[in-house]
C-alpha cells in the first residue's frame, strides 16, 4: 500500500504491541500505531483519529474484543478489524467472524498478520466504494425519476392543451361547415340533385371528421378525467374499449367518493390506457376484467384478460418499452406494478398505490374552553 496506514491496538501486553510493531515495520506496511490498554483508551482513541484498522487482543481483563467489534462497526463498518490474540477457541473465532470481523491470527503465528491487514483493509475499500457507487446510482436514478416524472407532467399539460385547442377551435370550425353546408343543402332547387348529392357526401365527411377529432381529443386528455374523476374516467374508458375491440370490458369499483392528487389520477389512467391497448394489441382475450379498491392504505387497480399470455422472464429480458414504462409511471407514485402470466393462461397486472394519510380535522374549541 502506498498510503500511511493508522493501526489502533488493542493490547494490554506493552511487550506483544512492540513486537506486532516491529514486525509491521519489517514487512515494509508504513504505518503509524496508537496502542489502547482498556475501554476508556480505546474510546478515546476512536474519537481523536480516523483509523484504518483495529488489531484486538481478546484477552483483556475488563473489555473484550466482541464489544471492541460491536463499536467499530457502530462508528465506521469501513474500519478492519482483525483478532491479534494468544488463544482462541474454534467457536469463538467462527462466531467472530460471523459478528464481523475480517480475520484473526494467533500470536503464536503473527508472520501472516502483515498480509492479513492489506487484504482487510483492501477489501474494506472495495465495500466502501461499492457503497458509495451504489449510492450515487440510487441518487442517479431518483434523479432520472424526477425528470421522467417532470416530463410526464409536461406531456400531460401539453397534451391537454391541444386537445382544447382540437375540441374547441377545430372542433367549432368543422360544426360551422356543417351547419353551412346543411344550409346550402335546404336552399338547392330539385334540379340540383347532383348538388345536393355531393353536399351530402361532404357532409357525411364533415360527420365522419368531427367524430375522429373527439376521439383525438379524448385520447390525449379525456375531460370526464378532469370533470369527474379517476372512477367515472376509467368506467369510460372501459366502454370505448369495448366498443372499438368487440373484447367484453367489466370494470368494477366500489369506491363511492374518491378523492386524490390530479399526478396519481392521470398515473393510474395512463396505466389502464397502456394495459387495454396491450390486451387489443398482443392477448387475443375476448374478455377483460378491470377493478378499482381501495386496500387499506392502498389504492388497487386491477387488469385481468383471458388472452394467451406469456412467460414474463422471457417478456423481461426482452424490456419491452410498454411494460417498464408503466412500471417507472407506478414508481414515479411509490407504488408498485406486479404482472403475473402464463402461456395460455392470460395476464393479471396489479396496481398499488399507497394513499397519502388523510389530514386531521380540526377541533374547534367552544367559548368555555377558550375562557
Amino acid at each position: 500500500m502506498d498510503t500511511q496506514l493508522k493501526l489502533l491496538l488493542l493490547e494490554d501486553s506493552p511487550d506483544d504491541a512492540a513486537l506486532i510493531q516491529r514486525l509491521l515495520k519489517r514487512s515494509g506496511i508504513e504505518f503509524t500505531a496508537k496502542v489502547a490498554s482498556d475501554e476508556a483508551e480505546f474510546l478515546s482513541a476512536l474519537e481523536d483519529d480516523d483509523v484504518d484498522a483495529v488489531l484486538a487482543d481478546n484477552a483483556l481483563p475488563q473489555y473484550s474484543s466482541l464489544e471492541a467489534l460491536k463499536l467499530v462497526k457502530q462508528r465506521n463498518p469501513f474500519v478492519a478489524f482483525i483478532l491479534v490474540t494468544g488463544t482462541v477457541s474454534e467457536e469463538f473465532a467462527v462466531n467472530i467472524l460471523q459478528l464481523g470481523a475480517d480475520d484473526y491470527i494467533l500470536k503464536t503465528n503473527l508472520v501472516r498478520l502483515p498480509s492479513a491487514i492489506s487484504k482487510a483493509i483492501e477489501n474494506k475499500m472495495m465495500q466502501k466504494e461499492k457503497q458509495v457507487a451504489e449510492k450515487e446510482m440510487k441518487e442517479l436514478n431518483e434523479q432520472l425519476r424526477s425528470l421522467a416524472a417532470h416530463l410526464q407532467n409536461v406531456r400531460e399539460e401539453e397534451q391537454a392543451r391541444i386537445a382544447r385547442e382540437i375540441h374547441d377551435e377545430l372542433g367549432q370550425i368543422l360544426t360551422a361547415i356543417k351547419m353551412d353546408i346543411s344550409s346550402a343543402s335546404r336552399k338547392l332547387t330539385d334540379q340540383a340533385e347532383d348538388a345536393k348529392s355531393s353536399l351530402s357526401r361532404v357532409l357525411n365527411m364533415v360527420d365522419d371528421t368531427v367524430r375522429t377529432v373527439r376521439r383525438i381529443a379524448s385520447e390525449l386528455r379525456p375531460g370526464i378525467l378532469d370533470d369527474f374523476g379517476l372512477v367515472a374516467a376509467l368506467e369510460w374508458q372501459s366502454q370505448e374499449f369495448e366498443k372499438r375491440n368487440d373484447i367484453l370490458c367489466c370494470y368494477s369499483c366500489s369506491i363511492s367518493k374518491l378523492t386524490i392528487e390530479k399526478n396519481i389520477s392521470i398515473g393510474l389512467y395512463r396505466i389502464y390506457q397502456e394495459a387495454l391497448t396491450n390486451i387489443a394489441r398482443h392477448s387475443g382475450a375476448d374478455v377483460v376484467t378491470s377493478s378499482l379498491e381501495k386496500e387499506g392504505d392502498n389504492l388497487v387497480l386491477t387488469v385481468a384478460d383471458n388472452g394467451r399470455g406469456f412467460d414474463a422472464l422471457d417478456v423481461k429480458s426482452k424490456k419491452t418499452l410498454g411494460l417498464l414504462g408503466m412500471k417507472e409511471r407506478a414508481l414515479i407514485m411509490k407504488g408498485e406494478l406486479v404482472i403475473q402470466s402464463m402461456p395460455d393462461a392470460g395476464t393479471t397486472i396489479t396496481i398499488t398505490i399507497p394513499l397519502p394519510a388523510p389530514m386531521p380535522e380540526l377541533q374547534l374549541m367552544t367559548p368555555e374552553e377558550i375562557s
